[in-house]
C-alpha cells in the first residue's frame, strides 16, 4: 500500500491554558494542504517493523511511524511483518504536522494490511496516545480541534492558494509553549467562522517573532510579496502567506527560495483528497 502523508496549517489558535496533565488546552482550525510525504508499506514473512526512511535520522526507533506500528504489532500479534519506507519532504520540527501525519497514515495503513478491523474511534483512541495532531490526520480536510487538539470535528473545506516558507531552523512544540508561558497574558480570542481570513489567528506567534527575529522577518516579508495574510503555523517555524494573484505567489517563491529558504506552493485540501489511497 502506497499513502500520501499530508502536511496541516493551523488558521487558527488559541492557548486556554494549561490541564492537569500539563499539556496545553487549546481551540484549533486544523487545515490539510497538498505537501505531503509518501509511505509504502510491504507485508514480510518476518513478524516484525523495518522502517526505512530518506532521512536516515528517522529510521531510529523513537519514530512515531515506527512507534505506531510497533504498538500495533505487540498489540494485535498479527502474523505478517511489515517493511515501512518513508519518503520525507515536509519539513521536521516545522510546525506543520508531517510527524503526526505519518503516524496517522501508518495506523490507516496497518489497520488495513493487517486486518485489526478497528472502528474509527478506536484509530482516534490509539492515535491520540502518539501526539495531540494524530487523530486530526484520521480525518484531514478542515476541523476543528478541541482539549489538547485530540477532540476533532470536521469543518467545511476552505479553499486557499498559500505559499509555505521555512526558514531552516527548528522549533520544538514544548519551546513554542514554553515561551508563551513567559509572555503577558491577552485577551481571549474566538473564532469567528463567518468572518473569513479576518479570524485567523495563531497565540504562539508573537511570542516566536520575538525569540526568532528570522520569523519576524519571514512574515514581514510575505506581506510586502502580496501575501493577503501571512501567518505562522503551529508552533513554527513554518510560516504561509495566502496570495490571491498567482504571479506574485510564484514570484514571493522565487524571492524566498533565492534566500535558501524552503518554499512550496500549495493549496487546502478536502478530506476526501488526503485519504486517497494507491
Amino acid at each position: 500500500m502506497l499513502l500520501n502523508s499530508y502536511a496541516k496549517i493551523n488558521l487558527f489558535l488559541e492557548v486556554l491554558g494549561k490541564l492537569p496533565d500539563n499539556y496545553h488546552q487549546i481551540e484549533t482550525l486544523l487545515c490539510s494542504v497538498s505537501l505531503y510525504d509518501t509511505l509504502k508499506f510491504v507485508l514480510t514473512k518476518s513478524p516484525s517493523v523495518n522502517l526505512w526512511s530518506n532521512l536516515p535520522e528517522l529510521t531510529v526507533e523513537n519514530n512515531l511511524v515506527f512507534k505506531v506500528a510497533e504498538y500495533l504489532r505487540k498489540e494485535f500479534k498479527p502474523q505478517a511483518g511489515v517493511q515501512i519506507n518513508l519518503e520525507k519532504y515536509i519539513p521536521v520540527a516545522a510546525g506543520l504536522g508531517g510527524g503526526s501525519s505519518n503516524a496517522a497514515a501508518t495506523l490507516r495503513a496497518l489497520n488495513s494490511l493487517w486486518s485489526l478491523n478497528l472502528s474509527l474511534v478506536e484509530m482516534e483512541r490509539i492515535a491520540a496516545e502518539f501526539g495531540s495532531d494524530v487523530p486530526f490526520f484520521l480525518h484531514g480536510g478542515c476541523a476543528w480541534g478541541t482539549h489538547r487538539g485530540e477532540q476533532v470535528e470536521p469543518r467545511p473545506f476552505m479553499p486557499l492558494d498559500l505559499l509555505l516558507v521555512n526558514p531552516g531552523i527548528g522549533i520544538s512544540s514544548s519551546s513554542a509553549y514554553g515561551l508563551l508561558s513567559k509572555a503577558k497574558p491577552e485577551e481571549r480570542r474566538h473564532w469567528d467562522p463567518n468572518a473569513g481570513t479576518q479570524s485567523f489567528f495563531n497565540r504562539l506567534e508573537p511570542a516566536i517573532r520575538q525569540a526568532y527575529p528570522v520569523v519576524d522577518s519571514l512574515l514581514n516579508e510575505l506581506t510586502e510579496t502580496g501575501a493577503k495574510v501571512a501567518m505562522m503555523s503551529g508552533s513554527g517555524p513554518t510560516c504561509f502567506g495566502i496570495y490571491e494573484d498567482a504571479n506574485l505567489q510564484k514570484a514571493g517563491k522565487e524571492y524566498f527560495d533565492g534566500k535558501g529558504y524552503s518554499s512550496f506552493i500549495v493549496r487546502s485540501i478536502s478530506r476526501e483528497e488526503s485519504h486517497i489511497e494507491t
